[in-house]
């Protein structure tokens, strides 16, 4: 018996736009997404289709123009955490400050977010660099203290705007790795932009596609695979023909967002 799962973000018909000159630019125009509790979304489309600006919204760094939005879980008054591809962490701080970094902001004493940054850097392997800086770090290392910082905010909702984008492709995939593992086992609500296909469906329980400017929702695909899951379904002839699929959707826009870059 399957039990159903209350919804974590409903947001309804919202759109945008960007007064830069003389004509306004809508970036999202009536785009429609409900993601459940626990649940793990990617969002992919072509450059410029409004998708970054979608999770800005989401985690109110940047105001709607129209539409609705609701964050339903009312039992985590805490605000959505980010994740950037680059700049994601201090470089001023230490490798357990910027982890403890959204607890402070959220007013939780020192010793509580000491210690739940050091149960965090454990959980990503990087408790013997406590007190490094980030210019001490790989890209990975760095990427894996931001995913931490997240997590352990303790919101129930992370916004995931390319976070393995900058890594190299055998990196990119250990962190995929390690990133399934965490999610598995928190089940936090992750809403993550990505271009790369083959992680969108390795990683999400659905896959959103987006149109070109303004992006609308274009197809929204479940995901066939059970969890856990593993790099074994690149293997599979299902897996080549999603992939197939999602890049038709994509193709033409794709082609018209290079052409008017």
């Amino acid at each position: 018996m399957t039990t159903e799962r209350s919804s974590a973000v409903v947001a309804k018909d919202v759109s945008k736009v960007f007064f830069a000159g003389a004509d306004p630019v809508w970036a999202l125009e009536d785009f429609s997404l409900t993601l459940e509790e626990g649940s793990f979304t990617c969002i992919v489309g072509p450059s410029g289709c409004g998708k970054s600006t979608f999770l800005r919204i989401l985690g109110g760094l940047e105001e709607r123009t129209i539409g609705e939005l609701e964050m339903t879980d009312s039992t985590h008054p805490v605000p959505a955490a980010f994740v950037f591809q680059e700049h994601g962490v201090f470089p001023w701080m230490t490798v357990r400050d910027n982890v403890a970094f959204g607890l402070r902001m959220s007013g939780v004493g020192r010793r509580e977010r000491e210690t739940t940054a050091e149960d965090w850097l454990r959980r990503v392997r990087l408790e013997g660099f406590a007190g490094a800086y980030p210019h001490e770090l790989s890209g990975g290392m760095r990427q894996r203290v931001a995913i931490a910082r997240a997590f352990a905010t303790g919101s129930p909702v992370l916004l995931m705007d390319e976070p393995l984008g900058a890594l190299d492709a055998q990196t990119r995939m250990l962190m995929q790795e390690e990133l399934i593992a965490l999610w598995e086992t928190e089940r936090k609500t992750v809403l993550m932009v990505t271009h790369d296909i083959d992680e969108a469906i390795i990683l999400g329980d659905r896959v959103i596609v987006m149109s070109g400017r303004p992006g609308t929702l274009r197809e929204d695909i479940t995901v066939p695979f059970e969890r856990p899951r593993s790099f074994d379904i690149e293997r599979s002839s299902e897996f080549g023909q999603l992939r197939s699929n999602i890049w038709q959707l994509l193709r033409d826009d794709v082609r018209s967002a290079e052409e008017t870059a």
